[in-house]
């Protein structure tokens, strides 16, 4: 261990010195502490719900802070932006937790890229962070601003969870959450589809359907909240999953069957309606095929109504 130790400092050493001489290339100022897109602070971290972050190179102004010489490490927490597509898909309890977990492992490296707001302005944050092995309650931490990089990111990663035409949370996103949550309380499947949707398509046009889609889509966010989520599966087959009573499920399913009757544009003239089936989960098995399956008890009922059941 000791002769390695030599060995690097024997290469640090001679680098330097040649890459002074030959390039007058300093490798602290120009190599170590040069790069102007990064912020490199240390803290320690005895105490994990007091720690100052102590300003090594850069300038704080760079992650949208004030200009100071240290930054409480609670500070950056507390200015965490639970606003962006991540949290929305994961949750955003979830999103924060798997957040500030990363960041306070501080016995391990930490690489975690995250958005806070400052002033009004979402900054996203990329933050390594590295205990020193000589004192590992001693942490470096290196952080850049990927503001532009991120929001591009966030983009694609919005389009690949959220359907294309009324902006609902698409298939994809479905079988995410039902993974996570289905054997959460209250869980309710709600299957719609739209009846006679055939004929604005058919007498009217593509872009007179896509209209009716787009304003039954505007039915189903203002219903949603938190964890309650509606997705556009294909076509004009939309399901929930939400959890609440029986009481809050059924005036949801009455709302969007009265609103649905009054949707209107001057790009159709055709009026539609809308069938639901509900199923309130017991054992989760096969939930969404259940709640199909008593939509279509509603279909060949007449359609335009709800029905709701427990799972057998």
């Amino acid at each position: 261990m000791f002769q390695e130790v030599n060995a690097m400092k024997k290469h640090f050493s001679d680098a330097s010195l040649k890459l002074k001489k030959t390039y007058n290339i300093d490798v602290v100022d120009d190599i170590l502490l040069g790069k102007k897109d990064r912020v490199l602070l240390y803290g320690d971290v005895t105490n994990p719900t007091n720690i100052q972050l102590n300003l090594i190179s850069g300038d704080l102004s760079l992650l949208g802070f004030e200009s100071h010489d240290s930054l409480h490490f609670q500070d950056i927490l507390a200015k965490f932006d639970h606003q962006n597509k991540y949290a929305e898909i994961a949750g955003k309890k979830e999103y924060f937790t798997y957040v500030t977990s990363a960041l306070t492992r501080f016995n391990t490296e930490t690489d975690i890229t995250f958005p806070v707001s400052v002033n009004n302005n979402r900054i996203w944050l990329r933050i390594n962070k590295y205990p020193l092995e000589k004192n590992p309650n001693i942490c470096l931490f290196i952080m850049m601003n990927v503001t532009d990089l991120m929001n591009a990111e966030e983009l694609i990663y919005e389009k690949t969870h959220k359907d294309s035409l009324t902006g609902l949370l698409n298939r994809y996103s479905f079988d995410y959450h039902y993974g996570l949550r289905h054997q959460w309380k209250n869980l309710h499947a709600i299957y719609m589809d739209l009846d006679d949707f055939k004929s604005i398509n058919d007498k009217e046009g593509h872009a007179a359907g896509n209209e009716f889609l787009i304003l039954f889509s505007h039915i189903l966010k203002e219903l949603e909240s938190d964890y309650n989520r509606f997705y556009r599966l294909g076509g004009d087959e939309f399901v929930g999953l939400f959890f609440e009573d029986e009481k809050t499920v059924r005036h949801i399913a009455e709302t969007i069957i009265s609103k649905t009757k009054s949707i209107h544009s001057d790009k159709f003239h055709e009026r539609v309606s809308v069938s639901i089936g509900i199923v309130k989960a017991i054992q989760a098995e096969d939930l969404i095929r259940k709640a199909d399956e008593v939509l279509y008890k509603v279909k060949n009922a007449g359609k335009n109504h709800y029905l709701y059941e427990i799972e057998k």
